[in-house]
């Protein structure tokens, strides 16, 4: 049974090796460009920053699993969604995300974000590049099933061609419904342990260093 569900891991993850290079890459290209631009941004960032703090001092976004999970979860979401836009809005969240989330790592001391987003973070940016990857996928499928449309014959039934081109686009549709699933599973991961470990982690490693 292991065998056979890593065997599938592996092949959801090689037959999209290129919507999940994207999504790192995008994700993590803008994290590294707001981080070292991060002054040039204040004019942008700086009030959703401000918002974001006000969130959590209202109590509008809980240090909780849950409040915690439905903020993570609703972007995921947004992601996956967006792919129906071949992938443009999936796009434009990854690198919001990715400015935003640089931008708050260059306001505080790298060491101590690092040490106190760690244990919940490799979940949560894995999460987050998994439905990034799932939206690009479902936006490719669309991109195929309108071009193919275009190809439609006249002369044969085009309800059992659309029929067809539904089925043939079936196995990528569940590819893009897997990544994005598996996704939301880590980011619940994520949530638990950002609610219940990670302060208490980051509070242990500052005392012994």
């Amino acid at each position: 049974m292991r065998d056979k569900h890593s065997g599938f891991l592996i092949g959801l993850l090689s037959r999209n090796e290129i919507f999940l290079w994207t999504s790192i890459l995008l994700l993590f290209g803008s994290m590294v460009i707001s981080y070292l631009f991060a002054g040039f941004l204040d004019s942008i960032l700086a009030p959703l920053l401000a918002n974001f703090q006000q969130r959590v001092s209202d109590g509008t976004l809980k240090l909780e699993t849950l409040s915690l999970f439905i903020n993570n979860a609703t972007v995921a979401s947004y992601m996956y969604i967006g792919g129906v836009l071949m992938g443009v809005a999936t796009a434009f969240l990854l690198v919001a995300n990715g400015l935003f989330i640089g931008y708050v790592v260059s306001k505080v001391p790298l060491a101590d974000f690092i040490i106190f987003t760690l244990p919940h973070g490799i979940f949560e940016l894995t999460g987050i590049i998994l439905a990034g990857a799932a939206g690009f996928k479902l936006g490719s499928i669309v991109f195929h099933f309108l071009n193919d449309v275009t190809k439609i014959k006249r002369n044969i039934s085009i309800k059992n061609q659309i029929s067809y081109l539904l089925k043939v686009n079936y196995d990528d549709f569940k590819d893009s419904l897997a990544l994005f699933i598996i996704g939301v599973i880590l980011l619940i991961i994520a949530a638990f342990i950002e609610a219940n470990l990670s302060i208490g982690w980051g509070q242990f490693i500052q005392s012994v260093i």
